[in-house]
């Protein structure tokens, strides 16, 4: 009679309990992730002003989180040349991608990406105006209702992580991304894990 509760006992260890938490939080994590990016696709292709600009969004899935980006296309891009301040089509895509960070509680980061300049100009300027575009569209977001709580880094990274290694030239280097992250599940106070 003992030996039976005892081995009952040790199906529902506290690991195991906390291993399926971690699981179940991670799996509809995964499933808001799937539902926002589809939402955002969706919203791209419904509203005329926007299904234009679907090239220049680009939306995965990394170990980080759901990582949303606005890439510059050949002879479309996001910002003026040389300038923070998003243009026109950059603010109607921040907008958008607002609507959907929304939706779900995820904080988020926002970082700016330059190319590698082929005329010539000073690489030390990157730094500063991807730091700018990134926090230009920090505020874009928060004026579309982001709340600032929930922004939890914005840098500029210029052009040491390009999209396209084998061309850092190419204009779809020149990016902002804005990442939902993953967040740490919180685990239940009699965890036992001190």
């Amino acid at each position: 009679d003992n030996g039976s509760s005892t081995e009952a006992g040790k199906d529902i260890s506290p690991q195991t309990t906390e291993e399926a938490l971690r699981e179940a939080l991670a799996k509809r994590e995964e499933a808001a992730f799937a539902s926002a990016a589809q939402s955002l696709r969706q919203a791209l292709q419904d509203m005329p002003e926007l299904a234009e600009l679907s090239k220049n969004i680009l939306i995965d899935q990394t170990p980080e989180g759901l990582r949303i980006q606005l890439i510059d296309q050949e002879g479309r891009s996001m910002f003026n040349t040389g300038q923070a301040q998003p243009n026109d089509r950059a603010k109607l895509l921040l907008r958008a991608v607002a609507k959907i960070v929304n939706r779900l509680p995820n904080r988020i980061t926002v970082s700016g990406h330059t190319s590698v300049s082929t005329s010539g100009a000073k690489p030390d300027g990157d730094w500063s105006l991807s730091s700018g575009r990134a926090d230009a569209s920090r505020r874009v977001l928060q004026a579309a209702g982001v709340d600032p709580d929930r922004v939890y880094q914005v840098s500029g990274k210029a052009n040491s992580e390009p999209l396209y290694p084998d061309d850092p030239t190419l204009a779809g280097n020149r990016r902002i991304a804005i990442v939902l992250l993953r967040e740490a599940p919180v685990l239940p106070p009699d965890s036992g894990l001190q």
